[in-house]
């Protein structure tokens, strides 16, 4: 299975992007016929209000959604009930979305404007589809097993347990001299994984996204270069805590998605580091450029935004 998410599980972030109200959201319960059907609705939003499509889904079903909006600053984002952080961000990762569903239960697609646009009442005209399918094979309950290809490469992400204590595992296939498999100890849950070609060389890399379970932990990107097609040598990302104006107000709890030729990497922000701290409202977002270092690759910081 092949699951692309265009620009980012992994993805999983926070809320805050959208608008800033205490509106109270327009409802629609979604019933499908014997669980697998498509259901499309046409409708508006305007301003502060947003509109909330509710569905019932066992583990492992796909779920596609597909948002077409008048307006270019609506996105929507998908949420388990009682879940603080979203499974998907419309705001980062595009208006389309396709992948399985973690846990069973009730799950909230949230139609809205960006703040910004809320802010100046305008409106949204769109039409939102629904797909429920049945669970793929590899999904429901199972450990994370993906399979991704780009420019020939194919890359088998897993979890799997190495030594008794569980693992990330990445299976290259295409690859010219060395197709050796690269283990990672595994803190947290494998998110999502995409592939990219961030530097245009025209030879890929994978990116896997970890989100380590609680309020207030960091997430983890493991990623790998395959140069010039021959074998995979790893990415770092510096952490956040190099740069002190950065890391103001930085709690963890990290979304990472590839977008189109960058990196993103995004979190809420915190009144300060102590435990009892809230949150701000305000999010930041850094971009990420993939460039040779010294000892092999590396994801330079590129911009830094705030909102």
């Amino acid at each position: 299975m092949n699951i692309r998410i265009l620009a980012l599980l992994a993805a999983m972030v926070t809320l805050p992007a959208q608008a800033d109200s205490a509106v109270a959201p327009r409802v629609e319960h979604v019933s499908f016929n014997n669980g697998v059907d498509t259901v499309e609705f046409s409708d508006a939003i305007k301003g502060r209000l947003t509109a909330e499509y509710r569905l019932r889904a066992k583990a492992g079903q796909m779920l596609t959604v597909d948002l077409k909006p008048s307006n270019a600053s609506a996105y929507f984002n998908i949420t388990a009930k009682g879940e603080e952080y979203a499974l998907f961000n419309g705001s980062i990762m595009g208006n389309h979305f396709r992948g399985p569903l973690p846990v069973d239960g009730e799950y909230i697609v949230q139609v809205y404007l960006m703040r910004n646009a809320a802010r100046r009442n305008e409106v949204a005209n769109y039409s939102l589809s629904l797909n429920l399918g049945a669970a793929e094979p590899g999904n429901g309950k199972q450990p994370f097993d993906q399979t991704l290809e780009l420019q020939g490469i194919t890359f088998h992400v897993t979890q799997a347990s190495v030594d008794g204590s569980r693992a990330l595992r990445i299976v290259p296939q295409g690859l010219e001299i060395d197709n050796s498999a690269m283990s990672h100890p595994l803190a947290g849950n494998i998110a999502r994984a995409e592939v990219g070609d961030l530097d245009g060389d025209g030879s890929p890399e994978i990116y896997v996204f970890v989100r380590s379970p609680g309020r207030g932990l960091p997430g983890e990107l493991v990623a790998y270069a395959a140069n010039r097609k021959k074998s995979l040598s790893a990415i770092y990302l510096p952490p956040v805590s190099e740069d002190p104006k950065i890391a103001e107000g930085y709690r963890g709890e990290d979304e990472f998605a590839v977008v189109e030729n960058t990196l993103v990497q995004r979190f809420a922000l915190y009144d300060s580091t102590d435990a009892s701290a809230g949150r701000t409202g305000k999010m930041r977002e850094i971009q990420y450029r993939l460039m040779p270092g010294e000892a092999g690759w590396i994801l330079r910081r590129q911009k830094v935004t705030e909102y």
